[in-house]
């Protein structure tokens, strides 16, 4: 891999990241692309630094495309704002321009998806490699994968990912009876084409760029904020927030079994009952510290949210916020609307909007994709599966207030998270 110059600068919610890299954007003399996960977060900082042009306002004024757009403001060498959805699509004229005017790439939280499988039937997967339609690039040690012929038009989709991204395919059964999976990742070169990286984050290890980019043997270097300026990497785990985050002990924590709160055990009738009921009534016993409906967020598997919905809860509602738990919607949300959330995914990361949430329960129990995890130890890198699920639950709690650094109410009913939490607090 070419050497890149990749900065991971690592360091837990609220110490300082995105003010110091507002600062860096306003001093700096190169083009800069930065990209963040919600619309929220580009108004915001497109506020902050007078330099960068909002990409969804460019394609309404000229009505285009934002990839247009993006081709268009590149061609100029303007600095760009936009949203991480777009960086899956980044086409070679852009590359080429960002390579040419010497850009800078920031990216405001490790990207989710980086690694994720296709949606394609596994028959159909394993016809189209037998009758040549889908190749393995000659020399590909990762199994990337090139069309030799159109697929069927119901499959435009993975057609367009072929093209676009770096896809690759892995079996992952015996080699006499494939079981054929393609992998979809953004294309490795772009991480080489830029003057230079900046990844704001934390628990980058925990994450699935740090596999990428292990995979990919891009090398990057760890960095901290300390008293608003970047240094040297440190982390200081959640020591100072351990009189500030109050975890419910009481006797809606699990009782039996160790896989309350997984996807498998959450798929069982009976089990979404349980945690409704769990939800409800640690709801009623916040009730005395003050809990309320709009100040009441809960994460569990989105496919099964309306039958985990606590009941019977005035004022809550049951409903999902598309804009916030659909990373493809980029509707601005009203001040009410931000408050009558209850749900969101347990993906999200990157927007303030809900920092007046004080009683936050986390019911996930997460693990890696099983599949995902095969495909990184084929290729000789690991992530430690703590390291993933404490990185996906801190980052969901820190939408709450526990980010303006006040107390919060937290319920996490699995007692595997509730330890990880526990032992990150020391």
């Amino acid at each position: 891999m070419t050497d890149t110059n990749i900065q991971i600068v690592d360091s837990v919610m609220g110490s300082g990241k995105t003010t110091s890299i507002i600062d860096y954007i306003n001093s700096s003399s190169n083009p800069i692309i930065i990209i963040v996960e919600r619309q929220s977060e580009v108004e915001r900082l497109a506020k902050a630094c007078s330099s960068l042009v909002v990409l969804s306002d460019i394609s309404i004024q000229q009505k285009t495309t934002r990839l247009d757009a993006l081709e268009m403001c590149a061609n100029e060498g303007k600095s760009i704002i936009s949203t991480h959805h777009l960086f899956k699509f980044w086409s070679d004229y852009f590359l080429n321009k960002a390579q040419y005017w010497g850009y800078e790439l920031i990216m405001d939280e490790t990207l989710s998806g980086v690694l994720s499988s296709i949606s394609i039937k596994s028959d159909d997967l394993r016809k189209y490699v037998d009758d040549g339609y889908i190749q393995v690039c000659a020399g590909n040690k990762l199994g990337k994968v090139t069309l030799t012929k159109s697929l069927h038009s119901k499959y435009a989709d993975v057609e367009n990912k072929i093209g676009k991204k770096d896809c690759y395919l892995f079996n992952s059964s015996k080699e006499d009876d494939p079981h054929y999976m393609l992998i979809e990742a953004p294309r490795a070169e772009m991480f080489s084409i830029f003057k230079g990286i900046k990844v704001l984050t934390y628990k980058f290890s925990g994450s699935l760029l740090r596999c990428y980019f292990d995979m990919h043997d891009i090398k990057y270097s760890m960095m901290s904020i300390h008293d608003g300026q970047m240094g040297s990497y440190t982390d200081l785990q959640g020591v100072n927030f351990k009189d500030k985050l109050h975890i419910y002990g009481g006797k809606h924590n699990q009782t039996r079994g160790k896989n309350i709160g997984t996807k498998t055990w959450i798929e069982n009738k009976p089990n979404q009952l349980d945690m409704s009921k769990r939800l409800r009534n640690v709801f009623y016993f916040w009730g005395k510290y003050g809990a309320t409906s709009d100040t009441f967020l809960y994460t569990t598997h989105k496919n099964v949210q309306k039958f985990v919905h606590p009941k019977n809860i005035k004022g809550l509602k049951n409903s999902l916020n598309e804009s916030h738990s659909d990373p493809n919607k980029k509707k601005s949300m009203t001040d009410d609307e931000k408050r009558n959330v209850s749900f969101l995914s347990q993906t999200i990361r990157g927007t303030n909007d809900f920092s007046h949430k004080k009683f936050m329960a986390f019911t996930c129990n997460t693990f890696l994709d099983p599949q995902i995890n095969h495909f990184l130890k084929h290729h000789d890198v690991e992530l430690n599966e703590e390291a993933y699920a404490v990185n996906r639950m801190i980052q969901w709690l820190w939408r709450g207030c526990i980010r303006n650094d006040e107390e919060m109410y937290v319920f996490i009913p699995s007692k595997r998270m509730r330890h990880l939490l526990l032992i990150w607090l020391g």
